[in-house]
Formats: structure tokens, sequence, C-alpha cells
């Protein structure tokens, strides 16, 4: 393992099949402290913009041809940086994302090898402040959704692309690039597109407490509002806690996972 680079365990908020490395520093048990805003996940990851991501070890998805992808983020600043993507570390021509770019704009971009694509991008945004963001493909028809709304639409056929790597707060091809500078929580991913009823009601959600047919087709939800370092102490971990106006649950149950991890 390199130096520079920490990995966590996911002790949970990781719904899925496969497995989640986070890397470098990201800090832990950090809270919503957005006035106003009722939500069921009592944290969220906080990614530092130049060093902070988590490589989805497990591909949760292999046939681009429906799809949603969802996450509430929060964004610091207002550069090119990705929320969450799929890329390909030996061509960095196929993408699959939703990243903040220059001027604040949202963006889910879907391109192939050939580079046959399909962007839709929606108005600038507020800096500082917390949105519900969702991405759907279903055929041809490419949907963005901010705060459970049509933001904007796209259509265009788009080849199902070859993909090695998924991650969360960097976009991570041929090289990482575009580090995200904010918080995320609750980064979601269905094989089929969700209908605006059911964005509209999966996002005040935990994956607890989703309905049969919200469930229908997830395949990853990574909640990110309790992740625990195995290389730290359970001592400095509570302190960041504390830092972070946080509390850590189960603390039996993060010993054992960092004494199994050691």
């Amino acid at each position: 393992m390199k130096q520079s680079q920490f990995y966590y365990l996911l002790r949970r908020g990781l719904f899925s099949g496969g497995s989640a490395i986070i890397k470098s520093g990201l800090v832990m048990f950090n809270k919503f402290t957005t006035a106003g805003l009722s939500f069921p996940v009592q944290g969220s990851a906080a990614f530092n913009g130049t060093s902070d991501f988590i490589d989805v070890a497990t591909l949760p998805l292999s046939d681009f041809t429906n799809f949603t992808y969802s996450g509430w983020a929060y964004f610091n600043t207002a550069s090119y940086q990705n929320i969450f993507g799929f890329g390909n570390t030996t061509n960095s021509t196929p993408v699959s994302l939703i990243e903040i770019q220059s001027g604040a704009r949202i963006n889910f971009f879907h391109r192939d090898a050939s580079s046959q694509s399909v962007g839709v991008l929606s108005p600038a945004v507020n800096l500082n402040q917390w949105y519900f963001i969702t991405a759907t493909k279903e055929g041809t028809s490419h949907k963005l959704y901010i705060d459970g709304s049509i933001s904007n639409t796209g259509s265009g056929s788009v080849p199902n692309p070859t993909f090695n790597t998924c991650s969360i707060g960097a976009l991570n091809r041929v090289s990482l690039t575009n580090y995200f500078n904010g918080n995320l929580a609750n980064v979601a991913i269905w094989n089929r597109a969700l209908s605006s009823d059911e964005i509209n009601s999966v996002m005040w959600k935990p994956v607890q407490a989703l309905s049969a047919t919200e469930s229908n087709g997830l395949q990853a939800w990574y909640s990110l509002d309790d992740i625990a370092s195995p290389t730290a102490s359970l001592a400095s971990m509570e302190q960041l806690a504390t830092d972070k106006d946080a509390t850590i649950e189960n603390k039996a149950a993060i010993t054992a996972a960092i004494n199994k991890l050691s």
C-alpha cells in the first residue's frame, strides 16, 4: 500500500455485492449542517478536492442501456469535479458520469469509445448548498433531475461502453483527475430508469426505507455517513467524530473491524 493512500472500511452504507476502497484522508462522520434540511441520513463524506476519492472495486453495472445514478451533493467550488462515474484505465474516451463544470453547472455525460455521446447540462447551481442530483438513461432518452425536478433532457444512441473503473469523488481513467471538493451522501445506482415519482420518494429515504418497487433494480447504495479507518485508533476516531459534532455508533463493531483488518 502506498504511504499516500489510506484504506478505509465502509462499516455501513455499502449496499452491494462488491466492495469499495476509500483512498486518502476522507473526513469521517461529517454531519449535514444545512439549516432546514430534513434528511434521513446523519452524515456525509467530505472530499478535499485534491486526493480524496472512493474506488468502487466491483463495478455495479455492466449493461448501460438503462440506468439511474443519484445522490446528495454539496459543492464548495465551481470547477470540473466528478461526483460519480465510470471510466477505463486504458482508454480515456469512454465515460459515464455526473460532474460539476466550471460555472457551477451540473453535467450528465455518457460517451463510448468511438466518441458517440450525449450530454445533459443544467443551469448554474449555488455553491455551499445541498442538491439531490439524479441522472437517468432509458434507451436513447437521457434526463437530469435536480431536487426531484427535471433540469434538462437529451437524446441519442450511445453503444454500450466498456468500463473497468467506477469511482466516487474523482474521475478514474488513464489517470485520476477532477477530484471533488465538497460533501456527498447516498450515492446510488439502479439498472433501470427511475420515474419522477420514484426519484421524489427515494431522495428522502435511507436504503432501509425503500419500498420493494423502489429497490427493484438497485445495484449499489453508498450512504457515506459511517466510515471507519482500519489504521486509526478508536480513540482518534472518537476525537474526529467529536471534532465533526457527530457520534460513533456501535463501537464494538468498529473495533472488531479494525482488529480484523490490522
